[in-house]
């Protein structure tokens, strides 16, 4: 006969086996009853209906770490699932809004259909293509970018794509490409193709590319990305700037993202203190400023804010009246050289969002 206090070691033990492997618990429907008596009670979570895991454990893992052990789980349970759009962007470690967790997108065949609900969105698709990232089988990554751009708000579908050409190493045009290839006649290949002509590199990160969509949407594109100039004060050393605005009266003004995490994380920090991190900063920056430019810096919390971003750029002078008629996509994708060292090639038509 069992006992409660065994009942609850075995819980714990496939609790724990399954937060050991990257996944959720998916107990039997007597043990579900179990758990969720412990989910009333706070200890337990579940995030998908039948899959739980320790609420303490569960704290500790990022948005995207959520959503990776909610996918492997399903995988386990249905081999034919494939993730796709913005769930397949989490698996290929693409930059897309990470939260909230639900719904999950997958692509299955007609043959075994799988009802769409509010925690499982069902896309319908015969033999696709996939590919199996962390555990977890998903569409190709070629296949979810171009979904993506189909489906995703513009300011994440350029981040996705931008963060393809920097991952592939490839040019823009290759863009088009994979969209022709693989969502002919497909809902969205025009908008997908309209954002690809955005597309660009030379974005670092995820948050640049977000930034710089608020920028095109509110037409100030920036004339320039990741430029580097030379330190008036050190000629040794190449400081670069995240954006860079030409004004039509020869002006320049540097727009920088200031994310915090270049101060707290290692791999920003490369051994040095977080205050050498923040004195480094305050070094360049004043060097930058001998160039007579002025400089605006802005946070995430600065772009999402709606209208923030581009008031403050308006107080530098940078308007859609005052920019040259060349933005980025007119320079060659080459950071390394120093301003006005670049080939400059003829400037793609605007494109209607």
């Amino acid at each position: 006969m069992r006992t409660r206090r065994d009942v609850d070691q075995r819980l714990n033990t496939l609790l724990a086996e399954a937060f050991e492997q990257g996944r959720c618990a998916a107990p039997d429907p007597r043990d579900t009853r179990t758990l969720r008596g412990r989910v009333r009670a706070g200890t337990v979570v579940e995030p998908y209906p039948q899959l739980f895991a320790s609420a303490e454990l569960w704290q500790r893992l990022s948005a995207r770490d959520r959503s990776m052990f909610v996918m492997r789980t399903l995988t386990e349970r249905n081999p034919h699932l494939v993730f796709c759009g913005r769930s397949a962007a989490l698996a290929h470690s693409l930059p897309v809004n990470e939260g909230p967790l639900l719904p999950l997108h997958v692509i299955t065949p007609s043959k075994r259909p799988v009802r769409t609900t509010a925690h499982l969105q069902r896309h319908m698709k015969l033999n696709p293509e996939h590919a199996i990232r962390d555990g977890v089988r998903v569409t190709t990554l070629t296949q979810t970018v171009v979904d993506c751009g189909r489906t995703l708000p513009f300011s994440e579908a350029l981040a996705v794509m931008d963060a393809t050409l920097r991952m592939l190493d490839v040019e823009r045009p290759m863009l088009d490409g994979f969209i022709d290839a693989h969502a002919p006649g497909y809902r969205g290949v025009r908008r997908a193709h309209k954002i690809a002509a955005w597309a660009d590199g030379r974005a670092e990160s995820g948050g640049e590319s977000i930034a710089r969509a608020v920028m095109i949407e509110a037409g100030i594109a920036p004339s320039d990305l990741q430029v580097t100039f030379v330190d008036p004060m050190d000629p040794w050393r190449r400081p670069r700037v995240d954006f860079l605005f030409n004004l039509r009266d020869g002006s320049r003004v540097v727009g920088e993202l200031d994310g915090m995490e270049k101060y707290v994380e290692p791999r920003y920090l490369n051994g040095r203190s977080t205050v050498d991190a923040l004195v480094r900063e305050r070094q360049r920056e004043s060097h930058l400023t001998l160039l007579r430019m002025p400089i605006v810096r802005f946070t995430m919390r600065d772009v999402w804010t709606p209208g923030r971003l581009v008031a403050m750029l308006a107080q530098a002078g940078v308007t859609a009246e005052t920019l040259t008629g060349h933005d980025y996509r007119a320079t060659a994708p080459r950071p390394d050289l120093p301003y006005g060292s670049r080939s400059w090639t003829t400037p793609a038509p605007p494109i209607e969002l």
